[in-house]
This record gives structure tokens, sequence and C-alpha cells, in this order.
């Protein structure tokens, strides 16, 4: 049976993302976010989102999540605040300064920004790749970064912002909100239409000085078909500017105004909120990230080893045994953040099936651990600096070397007597008493069964 991902919420991946930020700043104590997420489910994702809850509410960043989540509701009454500012304003250009309207000219008025408008939604909407989370979200974060709300959504609208991204979500819900911006402008704008119109006199016509008279009216004409086809008062008269003329062409300019402002940002309002939704319905992690693979190779050495299927696994064993080199155990070395002077120790080398050095950095520490969860040796022994202080990464590491049995070897000889007992009790401290620390190469080497 195919194993499906899980799905998350939006909500889910903010916080995991957010935590991840968080988390390259600033080393955080996961043991137990671990240990519960282990615990809640078995699938690799699902343990990576549980960890990220647990360490969000233990941060404090699930709250300033919801801070964000219940701002939003205000950042729509103020795209609403903002539609009806423009539709006063659309209002007050076509009807002008005087009480004559050229009823072809205001409606072009109305129709070419929102043609405009639409055609550079399309573009964003179609450009390839991570589009940018636009105008409107980048606004939104300078704001966040300079405004009082500052301390709530420094740590949360990054993530937001790159997660809109990197799902394609940013222009169908950005898009949403400028497609409901200006559907509410051009409702409200035919609204004050009819308002005025019904309670001011105006003369409605065509005016032109170069264009032919009958070439405006046929182009009245044309405009009016859709608006009738849906049942909307749209007659374009024949006759010469008179009262009823005035009374027809106020309908026919109300009528254009629904149909050519604000139907088309209706619909689109409709196809960006499905869209969302799907694609809000597809959002998966990224388990290829360097960030969730370290996850997921650690989550794997602290999971049990759960035999499936018994003559497989004897036969495993089988090929492992004949894989082990005679007279003695499969060992891996390891020089664990060691200065470029210091040297493996010779002996330990030659009876090693392999050995590296890493210099620490968490991609190749994640190397490392998916090395031995690859192929686990008998025994591992980490060669470490007696005189570095071993820090949260370092714990971090050991925990995913837990499937291993693992001793540390404190070098140069000299100093590592001394640096034993700190060695051993951050060892305790960070619940790893079961790994041994040596400071001489013999003893690490009768450990290991070589000696």
């Amino acid at each position: 049976m195919p194993r499906h991902a899980p799905v998350f919420s939006l909500q889910d991946l903010l916080l995991t993302e957010a935590v991840k930020d968080l988390e390259s700043a600033t080393p955080l104590q996961d043991e137990r976010a671990m240990r519960s997420a282990v615990a809640a489910s078995p699938q690799r994702e699902a343990r990576i989102v549980q960890r990220a809850l647990t360490l969000a509410a233990d941060t404090g960043l699930d709250a300033d999540a919801a801070w964000l989540r219940r701002a939003l509701p205000s950042l729509g009454l103020a795209a609403v605040a903002a539609g009806v500012l423009l539709a006063a304003l659309v209002t007050m250009s076509l009807l002008g300064d005087g009480r004559r309207i050229n009823a072809l000219a205001a409606l072009a008025l109305l129709v070419l920004p929102n043609l405009a408008g639409i055609a550079a939604w399309a573009l964003f909407a179609a450009l390839p790749g991570h589009g940018g989370a636009g105008v409107l979200g980048h606004a939104a974060a300078w704001l966040g970064r300079r405004g009082p709300w500052q301390r709530r959504s420094a740590r949360v609208a990054p993530a937001a912002l790159r997660l809109l991204d990197a799902s394609r979500l940013a222009p169908w819900l950005l898009g949403g909100l400028n497609h409901l911006l200006w559907a509410v402008a051009y409702l409200l704008a035919a609204l004050g239409l009819a308002a005025v119109l019904s309670l001011s006199e105006y003369r409605l016509g065509f005016e032109t000085t170069i264009l032919s008279p009958q070439a405006l009216h046929e182009t009245a004409r044309a405009i009016a078909w859709l608006p009738a086809q849906l049942g909307l008062p749209a007659r374009v008269p024949d006759a010469a500017p008179t009262a009823g003329a005035s009374h027809a062409l106020g309908w026919w300019l109300i009528s254009g105004t629904l149909v050519y402002g604000a139907l088309p940002r209706l619909l689109l309002l409709a196809l960006c909120a499905g869209v969302a939704r799907a694609r809000s319905a597809a959002l998966a992690l990224d388990t290829q990230d360097p960030y969730y693979r370290t996850l997921i190779n650690r989550f794997e050495a602290l999971a049990p080893t759960r035999v499936i299927d018994a003559e497989h696994a004897v036969s495993q064993a089988r090929r492992d045994a004949m894989a082990a080199p005679a007279g003695g155990s499969r060992l891996a070395l390891v020089g664990f953040e060691l200065p470029p002077e210091a040297e493996l120790p010779p002996t330990l080398q030659a009876d090693a099936a392999w050995s590296e050095r890493i210099e620490g950095r968490g991609e190749e520490r994640a190397a490392l651990l998916q090395r031995l969860a690859a192929a686990p040796p008998a025994r591992l022994l980490l060669v470490c600096h007696a005189m570095s202080t071993p820090d949260r990464g370092t714990g971090r590491f050991l925990d995913g070397t837990r499937p291993v049995p693992t001793a540390l070897l404190l070098l140069p000889a000299g100093l590592a007597s001394a640096a034993l007992p700190r060695w051993r009790d951050w060892l305790d401290a960070a619940g790893r008493a079961d790994v041994l620390v040596f400071a001489e190469a013999d003893e690490a080497r009768r450990w290991s069964g070589h000696g």
C-alpha cells in the first residue's frame, strides 16, 4: 500500500518554518520535543511538525502566530475601508465637476484602469518559479518590522512570506485581497452613482469633436450587450440628449460599472479563493531541505529498531556478520571538531573499518548521522579536543548516535586526564552517561575490541 504524505494546515507549516528560523539563530533544547514527536507518529513529516509545535509552544511562537491570524480580519477591514475611499474617488471622477457627463468617456475612465490592474495581476500570477509575495506582502512585512507590533510579527512574518512564495500561494491570497478591494470599490461606486443620479439632475450624452457620433453610439450599444444579457437595464437611446435619454444612459452607466468593474473582480476573487484552497490542501514539507534532513536522521536514530520479518532479520544479521572483519568488530573512527594540527591515532586508524574528520558544521553532522544510520558500525569512537567545551550541537549529535555504542577519546594525551572529569560531568548532565570517555588511545583500542 503506497505511503501518503500527511496533510498539514497552513498554521502548522508556518510554525514549523518559524521554528526553523529561530533555531538557525538560537540553539533550542529539544529533547522533550523530540521524544514527544517520536511517540506521536511514525511518519517523519508528522514528527517534524509535532516537534515544531512543541517548541513553538515553549518559545511563544504559537502566540505570535495566533496574533498574526487575529490581525488578518483587520487587514480585510482596511481593504474594505480603502475600497470605500476608492469608490468615492471613482464616483467623483465619473460625475466630474459640472452637470453634463460624457457617458462613454466616464465608462472608459472606469474600465481601462480596471483592465490594466487585472492584466498586471495576471502577469504576476503567471510568472514561472517562485514569485515574490508581491507589493502588498512586502509592504505588510515592511510595516510589521517598523510598527508597534514589531515584536509580534518579526518572528513569524518572514516565515509566512517564505511559505507563501514556496507554495505559490502569494499571487492568489494577496491577489484575492486586491480583487476584494476593487470589487467593493466598484459596487459602492455603482451605488453612489445610483444615489447621485437619483437625487440630482445630470445630462448624459456622447460628446466628441472629431469622432463620428454614429461610431460612438455603436460602441455604446456593443458595451450594452453583456449587461443586457445579464438582465440589467442598459438601453442606448437613439434620440438627442433629453431627460429620457439621460435617464437611459444613467442606467447604462450604472450597469456598465457593475458588469465591467465589479463583476470581473468578483469572478477573479472566486478564482483566487478556489486556487488558494487547492494549494493550501497540497502544502507539504520540503524534506530535501538540509535542516529537515538533519531532523529526519535524528528521528531515525532515536526510533527503536523493529523486526518486521524475522526470517529477513536473520538473513540480514548473517550478511552483517559476513561483512564484519575477522578477528574484531567493525569500528568507525571520527575526528570530531579537532584542531587542524591534531592527528588521529595511527593504531586506531589501522583498526577502523573507516574514519573521517568533521569540523562540526550542521550539514557534516547530518551526513555522518545518515552514513551511520545506513550502515551502522559495531562501535563508534569520537576523537575530541580535550580543551573544547561541548555544546548543544555536540549533545544533539550524540543523541543521533544512540543506536551505536559510542565512546570519546580526548586529545592531546597530556591534557586529556585533566579534562576527563569535565567531559564526564557534561555527559551525565546531557543524559549520556552510557558514553565512555578515554584519555589514552590504548584504553579506547581495548574498548573497541582490537586491544
